[in-house]
């Protein structure tokens, strides 16, 4: 039985936390801009009211992360969370952190008195989207659309 730990992370781990980003960027085939996510995390993990990022370690070695930010969505009664980037090192892979991960995910939220807890898969990620599944997610007949903003 693995007992991952679950570090809430501040600014003195950014550079930590920016290797397994851009392992998970790599991995997922999300363009990685340095500067661009440098400057996001930083103001993430400078305001705990947007969210939440967590190290997820094991026997001392960083095996991940997972980051949550809040929304508010009328449909789920309320004030909700993303989880907006889950990425384990494939070493740490299928032996029970993902179910850890997402049980201790899933007692913050209560405990903060979020209605829901939302994520999103790549279409062509059919293991993640087999894990979620077991957790209790359930898809919705919609595409997520986006736009980014110019400055």
């Amino acid at each position: 039985m693995v007992n991952p730990e679950f570090i809430e992370a501040s600014l003195s781990e950014v550079e930590r936390i920016l290797l397994l980003i851009k392992a998970y960027y790599l991995f997922d085939g999300i363009p990685f801009g340095t500067d661009e996510v440098r400057s996001a995390l930083e103001v993430l993990l400078g305001d705990p009211s947007l969210g939440r990022i967590w190290l997820i370690r094991l026997d001392q070695v960083d095996a991940g992360y997972i980051t949550l930010t809040f929304g508010y969505d009328l449909e789920f009664g309320g004030r909700e969370a993303t989880v907006t980037e889950f990425y384990l090192r494939e070493e740490y892979r299928r032996i029970g952190i993902g179910t850890k991960a997402f049980g201790f995910l899933e007692e913050k939220c209560r405990t903060w008195g979020l209605a829901a807890l939302e994520l999103q898969v790549e279409r062509d990620n059919v293991q993640a989207q087999r894990f979620y599944r077991k957790l209790g997610f359930r898809a919705h007949n919609r595409i997520p659309l986006s736009k980014r903003l110019g400055s």
